[in-house]
């Protein structure tokens, strides 16, 4: 079996080529190996949610989106949220709770995301990667973010995902 090669080295992640025998044929995968990242539910009250809306070079628009990022070397996913929150929407938060973890895309990708609920928000100061373009986060009801959801206004799948995980914490099921 040949082995596995980097095709592509950029920052924060590689492309590999790798074979793995698939009923007897040697098969050739392409992975996009990619580091773990976090996503944040900022709840600033119950039922209300805060989004960020953030320009998305690949797709050339903004999208809302809650806010998320890759970890550092090394950095606890709980420490990586609380970074992540800081900076693209210059809150804290006083309560957090970690809900699960998961595959992104593990058809072709290794990320592996944390969400958390990040409760008891107190505004600071925005500390934006470069590179961000980020709009200062809004507020929305879920209501709100059902009817988003419904009419494509909300495209991310963790965001998407948000959505039915508070539909169900507050009882409210999507319709």
């Amino acid at each position: 079996m040949k082995n596995k090669k980097i095709i592509f080295r950029g920052e924060g992640f590689s492309l590999v080529s790798e074979y793995f025998k698939a009923r007897g044929k040697e098969i050739e995968m392409n992975i996009v190996r990619y580091p773990k990242t976090v996503a944040i539910i900022p709840v600033p009250k119950r039922g209300r949610v805060m989004l960020i809306k953030q320009y998305r070079h690949p797709f050339k628009k903004k999208i809302w989106e809650i806010p998320a990022g890759k970890l550092d070397l090394k950095e606890s996913p709980l420490r990586g949220a609380k970074r992540e929150l800081r900076e693209e929407t210059g809150f804290v938060a006083r309560k957090w709770k970690k809900l699960f973890s998961f595959y992104i895309s593990p058809g072709y990708s290794t990320e592996y995301m944390t969400l958390f609920l990040a409760e008891n928000l107190i505004l600071r100061e925005r500390k934006l990667d470069e590179g961000e373009i980020i709009e200062r986060p809004k507020e929305f009801s879920l209501s709100e973010l059902k009817k988003m959801l419904k009419k494509g206004e909300i495209k991310d799948i963790k965001t998407a995902l948000t959505i039915f995980i508070l539909g169900e914490l507050w009882g409210e099921k999507l319709k």
